[in-house]
């Protein structure tokens, strides 16, 4: 038996694999490393998150391990977003509003103080607005109560009280 580590199955020879992997990725390549799709596999009790052509019997390890069904579906729609270039960014220096907000180099608010994790979050959350599958991971996560009231809630918003 080899010592050697068995290389899962790729398109690619190793020769030129082995040639390509001392250049330096251009500026895209986070996004093509989370980009996704990806899958949840049960894997020892636990819930395994791999990218959807990997998987434990090719030897790939996970991305991440979790105990519950509803860490993991919020893990795996965030995933892809991960790697996106920010959706939103802070001006260093404030205006007479505040800390301006922009998106695509557009401002589009501003904030009292300068908090880029409150930029963070609206990164993420607009990109699980505009992504479905994302989308649908997080209210599949939220579970059938918080799925009932949520239909309620976009019924009147958008049908009105009936």
């Amino acid at each position: 038996m080899s010592d050697q580590p068995i290389e899962p199955l790729n398109a690619f020879t190793k020769d030129y694999l082995d040639a390509v992997r001392g250049e330096d990725d251009p500026s895209t390549s986070r996004e093509a490393e989370t980009s996704g799709p990806f899958t949840l596999v049960e894997q020892r009790g636990m819930l395994a998150l791999y990218r959807a052509w990997e998987s434990a019997a090719a030897g790939d390890p996970p991305l991440a391990l979790f105990h519950q069904r509803e860490t993991a579906l919020l893990f795996q729609a965030l995933w892809p977003a991960l790697g996106r270039h920010d959706l939103m960014q802070l001006r260093p220096e404030p205006s007479s509003l505040g800390y301006d907000l922009e998106a695509a180099g557009k401002v589009v608010g501003s904030l009292r103080s300068f908090d880029p994790e409150a930029v963070l979050g609206a990164h993420f959350l607009s990109f699980l607005a505009r992504t479905p599958h994302s989308l649908a991971l997080l209210v599949e996560a939220a579970g059938p109560t918080a799925q009932k009231h949520v239909g309620r809630l976009l019924g009147a918003r958008v049908l009105g009280e009936k």
